[in-house]
């Protein structure tokens, strides 16, 4: 297992509960995708992020195989069903559909798979939707675009280690997140020391736990902060997703030796400072 494993394993943010991710509800769809006559999102199951990640299935116009395009921007995740007091069949329901999907400027890449597309000017969507049981339509709709921008200062060229009420001067939070609680814990880190030999050392983190305004994908959680951290100078250590996406980084710049996690867990984050340069100094070498 290697320090950042170990580190991951060992190290768990305040108080932080894990929970499912929940989309922001009943956020309208967009104008230019059509309700047939006699259908409706079925309560319950619309879901809507403003930036996540889809993979649409395209055919290799090389080898005709399958290949999954990845398209990151606005989702839309939403079941449709019929209105009618005698449902119509899903088949059905397609076959009348596509003409009015056509005629809203969408062009089909993979018609037996449901998969479409649609330019206008600077916006390009992606749909995929497929006839499921019940007389009920699955419908994945994406809008290309960026995730929300953050901006983080650099380090400073001294440790800068802030008291239980402060955020990291380097390092805020998500825009709008509330701190909620915030702890020191112990974890070992890797060093390479002078020789080219590499240790563990054990150092302490501040943990810093916050509640979210929003829950915000994992796509954009992670996007965004390895974006800022790289332009802040930060090196990307690693980055996951599953029950609790994170992203580790590194700034080794000027002298200084800080690691940190981020964590996201559904409408909370953590963040987890380590400033190794102030607590360890690595071994020189032993003069012969």
């Amino acid at each position: 297992m290697t320090p950042l494993q170990l580190r991951t394993a060992l190290v768990a943010c305040v108080g932080l509960a894990v929970s499912a991710q929940a989309p922001t509800p009943g956020a309208a769809l967009p104008a230019y995708f059509p309700l047939p006559p006699g259908m409706e999102v079925k309560e319950g199951n619309r879901e809507a992020w403003s930036y996540d990640q889809e993979s649409f299935d395209l055919r290799n116009p090389a080898t005709l195989g399958l290949v999954k395009v990845p398209i990151q921007g606005r989702t839309w995740r939403f079941v449709l069903h019929s209105t009618e007091a005698r449902p119509i069949g899903a088949l059905t329901l397609m076959a009348g559909y596509k003409p009015m999907l056509e005629a809203a400027g969408w062009t089909w890449q993979w018609e037996e798979r449901g998969i479409a597309k649609r330019v206008a000017g600077d916006t390009e969507s992606w749909l995929r939707i497929n006839p499921s049981g019940g007389g009920e339509l699955k419908v994945v709709m994406v809008e290309k675009g960026a995730p929300r921008a953050l901006v983080l200062p650099a380090p400073g060229l001294r440790p800068e280690l802030p008291n239980g009420n402060e955020d990291f001067p380097y390092l805020p939070p998500w825009p709008g997140a509330k701190l909620v609680g915030s702890a020191v814990s112990q974890a070992p880190v890797g060093l390479k020391l002078p020789d080219g030999k590499e240790t563990l050392a054990m150092v302490n983190f501040i943990d810093k736990e916050y509640q979210l305004p929003e829950t915000i994908a994992a796509a954009e959680f992670l996007a965004a902060y390895r974006t800022a951290l790289e332009s802040a100078g930060w090196e990307i250590e690693g980055a996951m997703r599953g029950a609790i996406p994170q992203i580790q980084a590194n700034y080794m710049k000027h002298g200084r030796d800080i690691r940190v996690t981020l964590r996201l867990a559904g409408d909370a984050m953590g963040i987890s400072v380590a400033d190794v340069g102030a607590q360890v100094t690595p071994p020189s070498k032993e003069k012969r």
